[in-house]
């Protein structure tokens, strides 16, 4: 699995350089220069984005803890999103990162059960944004009409795989994660707790859906609000760049830059789907590919901004959790030790 992981890793990188040499890099860092301190408001907006989405992960947790806060949650959030960005594991990885970093105020299986739902939820708003951008955009776009179809048929197989992932999530996923622990006989997940814990968060999944369907429109509703933040940003780094841009052009390069990236996903940091995405949209539009390379470059300088700070968050929340470990096992080893010296003297 790692060779595999590396290889795409590796053929991600060649493109990339190949797409440097072939657009130029003194092109294209003409652009980012062009763009100047106008990167800033994008980074500002993408805040917007991630408390919506982080919203939209409060909505599921039914039962929320009074001592659990919105700031903490967008801390997980930011986290778990900045680890996916850097590994391929599907937002896997992520997602167990945000149950884990909420879990002294969330039990841990309500919060497993809720980001499950919340990743549900955001495939949803993303279906949503993709599926209103295509319909007011590309029947009247004449120069891609040849691409009706073939973004229909993406469409489709992102719509197909949401499907599944509710699907697999109806099915008891975190029982059967169980049986497979104790058939591979690791001890430290076949534990009794744990079976107990993945059948509470199997049991949370099947109640939500069954009664918590309002909970989950609501939940969907933010992260569409978080998606739709994406066409705004392009416009902006258009007119930055000094190309000429509107709504309609805007929406349509989101929305069939997400198209490309659902079809990349195991490629980690979108690698090629970011600036080579961008680049053949804007080239089918009409404008300057270099530009769109561009566009894609600035885009992922405020993606990397956002993923520095998930990971300061990550590593700030285990220093914070290591020393108060250490600090609630100092007060046992004292009675230990207090307790060994009751015992010498009455000895």
């Amino acid at each position: 699995m790692r060779r595999a992981e590396t290889l795409i890793l590796l053929i991600a990188l060649g493109f990339y350089v190949w797409f440097l040499h072939h657009f130029g890099l003194a092109d294209v860092m003409s652009y980012v220069r062009m763009a100047g301190w106008g990167l800033a408001l994008t980074i500002s907006l993408e805040a917007v984005a991630r408390i919506a989405n982080t919203l939209g992960w409060r909505v599921t947790i039914a039962d929320f803890p009074p001592r659990l806060g919105l700031g903490e949650l967008f801390v997980a959030r930011i986290a778990g999103e900045a680890v996916d960005y850097v590994t391929p594991s599907a937002q896997l990885g992520g997602q167990f990162v945000m149950a884990l970093m909420v879990r002294r105020k969330l039990e841990m299986a309500i919060a497993l059960a809720t980001v499950i739902i919340a990743a549900l939820a955001e495939a949803v708003g993303q279906i949503g944004f993709i599926s209103g951008a295509l319909v007011m955009t590309l029947p009247f776009e004449a120069r891609l009409h040849h691409l009706l179809w073939p973004a229909l048929g993406g469409l489709a197989i992102a719509i197909g795989l949401a499907g599944g992932f509710l699907y697999v999530q109806m099915k008891h996923p975190f029982a059967t994660l169980w049986k497979a622990a104790a058939r591979l006989e690791l001890d430290h997940l076949a534990h009794p707790e744990i079976r107990a814990a993945a059948d509470e968060a199997d049991g949370v999944l099947l109640d939500f859906y069954a009664r918590r369907r309002g909970r989950l429109a609501l939940s969907c509703a933010c992260y569409l609000v978080a998606w739709s933040m994406g066409p705004v940003e392009i416009y902006i780094l258009m007119r930055l760049l000094g190309q000429p841009a509107s709504v309609m052009v805007a929406l349509l390069v989101e929305a069939l830059g997400l198209l490309i990236e659902r079809a990349t996903f195991l490629i980690p940091a979108k690698l090629v789907s970011q600036e080579g995405g961008k680049a053949l949209i804007l080239a089918t539009l009409g404008y300057a590919a270099d530009a769109g390379f561009a566009i894609g470059v600035l885009r992922r300088i405020k993606e990397m901004v956002w993923v520095l700070f998930g990971l300061v968050a990550l590593a700030a929340h285990r220093m914070i959790t290591e020393r108060r470990a250490a600090a609630e096992a100092r007060p046992a080893e004292n009675l230990i030790k207090l307790s060994g010296a009751q015992g010498g003297e009455s000895l």
